[in-house]
């Protein structure tokens, strides 16, 4: 009876260390192989972002993974309307296309960081004014300023007192048209940071481009990733740069 008591307790502590090592053995494979789908969608990310500029907008794209039976999809699509925070004496900027009115909506309502009741002039004390930037085709340049309470000084001392409630959540709200040469829209908040949404009357060339990207592995584990990325555009020194057809004389 000894001996049959201590078998069985032999052959079930053996057992279990069985079972533990196949438990582990699985739970190890699983892990390679999500490894192995979150690395073949990161492939997909970087094929994208390779070929952005060629890529059809909105149509599904295949990638084929050595070693991956099945092909990594991805797909880019495109965001016509610009919303970003912007810090302030920093610049957005904004693809123009053709003759369009343009709605810049600006200064979130419920953020007590750029939504502040005073209009004292100073740094991070009141709501952002916004100095708007036109560039056209010839690199010929227009400017306006634009203020969303009485008292601060605008572009060249002009304070173009904006008072219009913004859409959803903004506080402000200011429209203008563009002309068929305007190529670049430039907008530096002043005073304050601001979060900025500029849409088109009609719809504006892609802003931003949203990629996702999915991959499964033979064991069915699935990874799937998405990636937002903006048009590049010139670091806000570049506001300050002279344009000149002939020879700069001082």
């Amino acid at each position: 009876m000894i001996i049959l008591l201590v078998v069985a307790v032999s052959l079930g502590l053996g057992i279990s260390i069985i079972a533990q090592s196949t438990t582990d053995v699985k739970i190890s494979e699983h892990e390679q192989e999500s490894a192995r789908a979150f690395n073949a969608a990161e492939a997909g990310i970087e094929e994208a972002l390779k070929n952005i500029s060629t890529i059809a907008i909105g149509v599904p794209q295949t990638l084929q993974i050595d070693g991956l039976d099945q092909d990594v999809s991805f797909e880019v699509n495109g965001e016509n309307f610009l919303e970003t925070t912007v810090a302030e004496n920093e610049s957005a900027q904004v693809i123009l296309g053709g003759v369009n009115t343009l709605t810049i909506n600006w200064v979130k309502s419920g953020n007590p960081v750029e939504n502040l009741g005073t209009c004292v002039g100073a740094s991070g004390q009141t709501r952002a004014a916004l100095l708007i930037t036109i560039i056209k085709s010839n690199y010929q340049l227009r400017r306006i300023g634009v203020n969303p309470c009485a008292g601060l000084i605008g572009y060249n001392n002009i304070a173009l007192l904006v008072t219009t409630t913004g859409d959803d959540d903004f506080a402000r709200k200011y429209s203008f048209p563009v002309q068929a040469d305007d190529v670049l829209l430039r907008i530096r908040p002043l005073y304050n940071q601001a979060t900025i949404r500029v849409t088109g009357a009609n719809e504006l060339p892609a802003q931003t481009y949203v990629i996702n990207s999915s991959a499964q592995a033979d064991t069915l584990e699935s990874k799937a990733i998405e990636v937002s990325r903006a048009e590049p555009a010139t670091p806000s020194i570049f506001d300050y740069v002279l344009f000149s057809g002939t020879s700069i004389i001082k």
